[in-house]
């Protein structure tokens, strides 16, 4: 008979903001693409997708990846169609990148991984 794996709370508030913020900015992007009103939802999205990288920091690092890929292009939207300067959208992305990699500990499971990997 097959195990059912029990989610703890976390984890399920972590789907849960996966699931939310990937809608907001599905949303955002087929509502009035460019506009003020669909940069403030995808802003929204970025923000529900960076708690849920928060709370699925366990996961494996290829989804972990992915989540905050979705969460930075989200923020680097909201800063474009705010202020349409490429500079401070690349910014704005490379800080927001560098902090939710930072807070997940990527370098951590890179290093703790890295004996598994192929060598040559």
């Amino acid at each position: 008979m097959k195990k059912i794996r029990q989610l703890t709370f976390l984890q399920f508030f972590g789907y849960l903001a996966l699931v939310l913020g990937i809608l907001l900015e599905g949303y955002a992007l087929f509502d009035r693409l460019g506009s003020l009103t669909s940069g403030d939802d995808m802003f929204g999205g970025a923000v529900v997708l960076a708690l849920a990288v928060a709370f699925l920091h366990d996961r494996p690092l290829g989804r972990k990846l992915l989540i905050i890929g979705l969460s930075t292009l989200g923020f680097a939207y909201f800063t474009y169609v705010h202020t349409h300067a490429w500079l401070w959208t690349i910014l704005l992305a490379i800080a927001v990148a560098a902090f939710l990699i930072y807070l997940v500990g990527i370098r951590r499971d890179i290093h703790r991984d890295h004996s598994e990997w192929l060598h040559f």
